[in-house]
This record gives structure tokens, C-alpha cells and sequence, in this order.
């Protein structure tokens, strides 16, 4: 019985392993001229911040699109493109 609960355990902890570097962000200065899916923190005033990734050729480009859809109390901070 204790055998089967470490080899459960050990595959939780190998699963948790994979996912957490399944999300890891490439935050490089390299990172922001590429195009795909960047991650953002949305940083408010008056309303809870949140996270969120928008597509764009480029940071900047996906930083806009964001910024025009949060709105004038809210400002996402780039915190790398996703993997």
C-alpha cells in the first residue's frame, strides 16, 4: 500500500513539474519583437487587476490591443510571451 501511494505521489509531483514549465514565459528582450501570444499583468485603478494574453506581431502590438480594450483605468505591464 505504501508503494502504490509514493508511485501516486511521484506522478502527481512529475505532472505538477511539466505543467509548471509547460507555462513558463519567455521573457527575454528577444521575446518582445516576436509575434504570437504575450502575457500581461493589467494594472487598475478602481477595479481589481487581472492577467491577460493577447496575440500580436509584437509586444507592443499586443500591448495596444489590450490597453483599447481595459480601458482608461487599467494599463497592462508586459510579463513575457507565452510558450
Amino acid at each position: 500500500m505504501k508503494k502504490v501511494f509514493g508511485i501516486l505521489g511521484m506522478a502527481a509531483g512529475a505532472t505538477m513539474l511539466m505543467s509548471a514549465g509547460a507555462m513558463a514565459l519567455d521573457s527575454s528582450f528577444d521575446a518582445m519583437s516576436k509575434a504570437g501570444k504575450h502575457q500581461f499583468y493589467v494594472w487598475c485603478t478602481g477595479k481589481d487587476d487581472y492577467v491577460e494574453a493577447a496575440d500580436g506581431s509584437n509586444a507592443k502590438d499586443a500591448q495596444a490591443k489590450l490597453a483599447a480594450k481595459a480601458g482608461n483605468n487599467c494599463w497592462p505591464v508586459w510579463q513575457g510571451m507565452a510558450n
